[in-house]
């Protein structure tokens, strides 16, 4: 939790300030892949779940999510956890029926198995704004009857489509405006408030959003050195130095480096010779796993559009320069690929004819293990056009 300090505080006074009556808005987290977000989202769990909350777990939302399946699974974890806390067994199965009632009209009529009857006429008109607003009323009345609360958790939310998340919007901006005792803590890609804001233009204002982006580098350096002082094992300046400089202040990088060096160090304190024996070994695990499993999921063509990205040298990528360097004769052709890309969440567009990475430094992956001029992927000849003439303009 190095450099979350201020997330941390402010969702403890957010929990605080709803469980007095209090209306505040919910968080939102987006960032790039391994900058901590799910982290983040298991620490506030803990966080709302010691002040007396039902919360859902951290819930990942896949890549085509069954809303209804998602929201109803979530709400009856919420009511159980409620129900098993403050002995409310009643409310709670008033509650499940209109759980089971939301979930009735889900797409071809599947349901959760739950022991009760659905409520008719509540959170079941197929409207699914007007349904999510009912079911979250029904959980906030629930929770605020025992003075608790319920924490939605909802990792990789740039999953679900506008018609969800402008359900989502609109429910949540229902029970801030009841005062009920509801929040939402969720994370996702960079793009997640653009796409929010898109659904709702009025959910800029909804939640509040916060960037998690890399380390300073005193953060980075506690987050390399305190995990193992703890344990009785030190670090010379020099060696967390150079950890710091290799992971460029990104959690994930500093974990993996963490790892291989308590893994590979003999003595304390980690000395930079320990350093430069486990860099080849987190590079390779960092391309193999990190980098290497993403770039796999993208086909042929769409891998050539990621290295012509990367063969512009620093980013934002204007769309146009990006289809010229793929050999493309004009951005209709690349269209495609990069709104498949983005799909899959590889990359993200920070501005109208602009892209850029999800996953930070996978250009200079890219560069390294596949350049454009070097690439076998094979792709339509008519569509590849001549062999574009390209430089890297990153300084090595």
């Amino acid at each position: 939790m190095a450099g979350r300090d201020r997330d941390l505080e402010e969702f403890s006074s957010l929990i605080e300030i709803l469980a007095s009556g209090g209306a505040d808005r919910s968080r939102i987290f987006y960032g790039l892949r391994g900058v901590g977000k799910t982290v983040l989202l298991m620490e506030l769990d803990l966080l709302a779940s010691e002040a007396g909350w039902a919360t859902t777990d951290v819930q990942e939302v896949g890549s085509q999510p069954d809303f209804r399946s998602t929201f109803a699974q979530m709400a009856a974890r919420l009511l159980r956890e409620m129900s098993r806390r403050h002995r409310i067994r009643d409310r709670v199965e008033r509650a499940l029926g209109v759980v089971k009632a939301f979930s009735v009209v889900a797409p071809g009529g599947v349901q959760l198995k739950l022991d009760v009857d659905a409520v008719a006429g509540v959170a079941d008109s197929g409207d699914p704004e007007q349904d999510l607003v009912e079911l979250l009323r029904e959980i906030g009345h629930t929770a605020a009857s025992v003075q608790s609360g319920a924490l939605f958790l909802i990792d990789e939310m740039h999953n679900l489509d506008a018609a969800s998340l402008a359900a989502v919007c609109m429910a949540f901006q229902a029970v801030s405006r009841d005062a009920l005792p509801v929040a939402l803590a969720a994370a996702g890609l960079p793009d997640l408030q653009v796409r929010l804001m898109r659904a709702k233009p009025y959910a800029d204002r909804l939640f509040e959003y916060r960037e998690l982006g890399r380390l300073r580098d005193p953060e980075a350096r506690v987050a390399l050195v305190k995990p193992a002082s703890l344990l009785g094992v030190e670090f010379a300046a020099d060696a967390a130095d150079e950890v710091v400089r290799l992971a460029a202040g990104y959690p994930y990088f500093l974990q993996e480096y963490g790892r291989e060096l308590w893994n590979a160090a003999e003595s304390s304190p980690i000395i930079t010779a320990d350093v430069e024996e486990v860099r080849d070994l987190v590079q390779e695990q960092l391309a193999r796993t990190f980098y290497g499993t993403r770039f796999e999921m993208a086909s042929d063509a769409e891998q050539r559009y990621l290295a012509a990205m990367a063969s512009l040298g620093g980013p934002p990528y204007a769309t146009a320069e990006v289809a010229r360097a793929w050999g493309a004769e004009n951005q209709r052709q690349t269209s495609p690929h990069r709104d498949s890309l983005i799909q899959k969440g590889l990359i993200w567009a920070p501005r109208r004819g602009q892209v850029d990475f999800t996953v930070p430094l996978f250009a200079e992956f890219l560069l390294e293990h596949h350049p454009i001029g070097g690439f076998d992927g094979e792709l339509p000849p008519r569509a590849l056009g001549p062999e574009p003439r390209l430089e890297s303009r990153i300084d090595p």
